[in-house]
């Protein structure tokens, strides 16, 4: 497959949650085909594991946390630990879902709560710390 070269993207450190597989996995290599420094969080550590090294030769090879993002706490961490290992963050794509089939007849209150935790919670609290981190490069640059 050929990309279009987007030389704004080189050496751009991006995240991208559920990276692991399927959309997610494509993402990852998009980005990681443009030279992009890619962080990739995901609870897949086969197929995770499997993409790191089938990418492993890219300028920049990605790079893999095992990250259960219902866990506010474990974000935070993955975005401390990507943070100090490349210093700040400059793209976000909020990839992670679960999107399984159900009838809504059989969509008790815990099952509902369930897939907000991985569908849509995740998607609030990883914002908030990547622009965290984004704000902070920000003063650093005007001090």
């Amino acid at each position: 497959m050929s990309y279009a070269i987007y030389p704004s993207l080189a050496d751009k450190r991006v995240v991208v949650t559920g990276g692991g597989s399927g959309i997610g996995a494509a993402i990852v290599e998009a980005f990681a085909k443009q030279g992009a420094r890619v962080f990739f969080i995901d609870v897949a550590d086969t197929e995770s594991r499997q993409l790191e090294q089938a990418l492993s030769n890219e300028k920049h090879a990605p790079e893999f946390l095992h990250c259960d993002l219902r866990d506010a706490a474990a974000i935070e961490k993955a975005f401390d630990d990507i943070a100090g290992e490349a210093g700040s963050i400059d793209v976000l794509v909020n990839n992670a879902a679960n999107d399984d089939r159900h009838r809504w007849d059989n969509v008790s209150a815990a099952y509902w709560d369930e897939r907000m935790a991985v569908n849509l919670r995740h998607q609030f609290f990883c914002a908030q710390a990547a622009a965290r981190r984004m704000r902070m490069r920000m003063r650093m640059r005007t001090q």
